[in-house]
């Protein structure tokens, strides 16, 4: 077994089979998988990097005591690969709660439980508002062609999250040709080629803000098109089913599971000085060196669990790590953004028949709901609360002034007596630049056979999901590479995600037709016939 911290002292180096680097949710994950799966047939160590430890959550929130709704809730976790265009986001939550028997909000796990007929608001740039009963992506108040070519944009991505993420045709050569292209197209770019309308546009920015914690011109569209996919479709990211913006702000989720998994991979969980270089020793062992006189560690094989801005420090042997795929995952930026809740006596806005969801692309709230129950005993909260996101604004520290005013715009003079108020800054996900994003697919996915890559935590404290998605995929990884015979049918069938049902030819075709396509041709057209005419005059003089 690895050696006490007495016996650390005097040799001053640890081996182990595996090393977890860093204490992120990914890389605690991966641990509590490979204890549970090896127990002490096999020698692993955590090395956490930070010397502190977050308290746990304090939140309370609400879920259904109703034994028919826990059975509901555990159909969701065990039926949802069956289902088509499933939410791999939704499945991976209700995996890990389960196990720690953590109670899910209704508002994270089955969203559309708090549907309701009341309206909802949209602002539009010019500061007018409009009332809305669907989901949001509808945009009734768009004019024909407008709504057309954003419901077929949306489509549109959609068939491209479907073809590229299936995991059987990662092999097919032309597949690799497809993620190469859209990995170079920048969703700006592929905004302005496929949309004609400003309206439209500006709607798809905003999707892309809120979903990837970054401004669409930052980022490319295959990693887009990665976020569509967790959340199953390029649709789902606004109306009352979405799960991933209800879970980043609710951080129960993350106190909670970072708390239980700290738990059960403490016994090999050891505090580390400043990692300042990582080498490989004749192809078979990989070493983490500190500074002069500190602690070295030693492995058969490493998984890293960082942020990748720690990377900057960690000096990486280019056998381990080629230089370009160390500047891809080190030089990445973090997106941001930024969170408020404002309390309330009461729902007041409910009275006037509003849901409380918002969506504006004026700002400076730029998507908001109502904060759900959070109290496990069924008692009545003391205040009401929205909850939501706002524009990022390096100049301006508080935004309270700029909301009160705004939701007095949306709800009336009564949104003024406000209780409380509070906005703290959510580093989302750390967003690769256009043109990595397919280094870092690879990276995460193929790795080195003496260091694994899919616990990178580019996750940054936002997006539990996938913070927990990438530490199960680093486990299955590791678990193929050391004991193959033993993984399960349930682990080999969880490298199959998603399971789409293949759409039809004509059904790929529908949804790439567009105005801008249409435009396009239809100038072609009479270029052809111009230049035909002309030819045609010149040929009979």
């Amino acid at each position: 077994m690895v050696q006490s911290f007495s016996d650390f002292e005097q040799s001053k180096h640890v081996i182990a089979d595996v090393i977890i680097l860093g204490c992120s949710l990914p890389g605690i994950v991966t641990a509590h998988k490979l204890k549970k799966k090896f127990g002490d047939s096999m020698e692993i160590v955590v090395l956490d990097l930070a010397t502190t430890r977050k308290n746990d959550s304090k939140c309370n929130v609400a879920f259904q005591e109703d034994r028919e709704e826990e059975e509901r809730k555990d159909d969701i976790c065990e039926g949802t690969a069956k289902e088509k265009l499933d939410n791999v986001a939704r499945y991976y939550l209700a995996l890990y709660s389960k196990e720690f028997n953590i109670p899910l909000p209704d508002a994270i796990i089955a969203p559309d439980f708090f549907k309701s007929d009341l309206r909802k608001l949209f602002e539009c740039t010019n500061g007018s508002i409009v009332e809305c009963r669907d989901n949001f992506y509808d945009f009734d108040y768009l004019n024909f062609l407008e709504r057309f070519e954003l419901n077929q944009y949306q489509e549109l991505l959609d068939q491209h999250m479907k073809g590229l993420f299936q995991s059987h045709k990662i092999d097919d050569e032309s597949e690799r040709r497809q993620l190469m292209y859209y990995d170079r197209t920048a969703m700006e770019e592929h905004l302005c080629n496929s949309l004609l309308f400003s309206s439209s546009r500006d709607i798809m920015r905003l999707t892309v803000r809120l979903v990837c914690g970054a401004s669409a011109d930052s980022v490319s569209l295959l990693f887009y098109l990665h976020q569509c996919y967790r959340s199953a479709s390029a649709r789902n990211h606004f109306d009352g089913d979405n799960t991933k913006l209800r879970e980043k702000l609710l951080g129960f989720c993350r106190k909670r599971l970072t708390s239980k998994l700290q738990q059960s991979v403490a016994s090999i969980t050891y505090p580390a000085e400043t990692i300042k270089e990582i080498r490989s020793y004749s192809q078979e062992q990989v070493i983490l060196n500190g500074i002069k006189g500190e602690t070295s560690y030693i492995c058969s094989l490493l998984a890293m669990a960082l942020r990748p801005d720690q990377l900057k420090n960690i000096q990486m042997g280019s056998d381990l790590l080629p230089r370009k795929e160390y500047e891809i995952a080190s030089t990445m930026c973090s997106g941001k953004a930024k969170k408020f809740v404002i309390q309330y006596e009461d729902n007041f806005w409910r009275r006037y028949g509003y849901s409380g969801d918002i969506l504006s692309l004026r700002g400076p709230i730029i998507w908001a709901t109502e904060r759900p129950r959070m109290s496990t005993t069924g008692s009545q909260e003391k205040f009401s609360a929205l909850v939501g996101y706002l524009k990022v604004k390096d100049n301006i520290i508080n935004n309270k002034e700029a909301v009160v005013d705004q939701l007095i715009r949306l709800f009336g003079e009564e949104a003024g007596d406000l209780v409380s108020y509070k906005e703290t800054d959510i580093h989302d996900v750390f967003v690769p630049k256009c043109g990595d994003y397919l280094g870092l697919r690879k990276l995460t996915t193929i790795g080195c056979r003496l260091l694994e890559w899919g616990a990178l935590d580019v996750f940054a404290e936002g997006d539990v999901a996938a913070a927990l998605e990438a530490g199960h995929t680093a486990y299955l990884h590791l678990l193929s590479c050391l004991r193959p015979q033993a993984q399960t049918y349930e682990e080999l069938s969880a490298g199959e995600w998603p399971t789409f049902y293949t759409d039809s030819t004509v059904s790929r075709w529908i949804a790439g037709i567009n105005i801008m396509k249409g435009v396009r041709l239809s100038i072609y057209t009479t270029l052809f016939y111009v230049g035909f005419r002309i030819l045609q005059s010149f040929v009979r003089k």
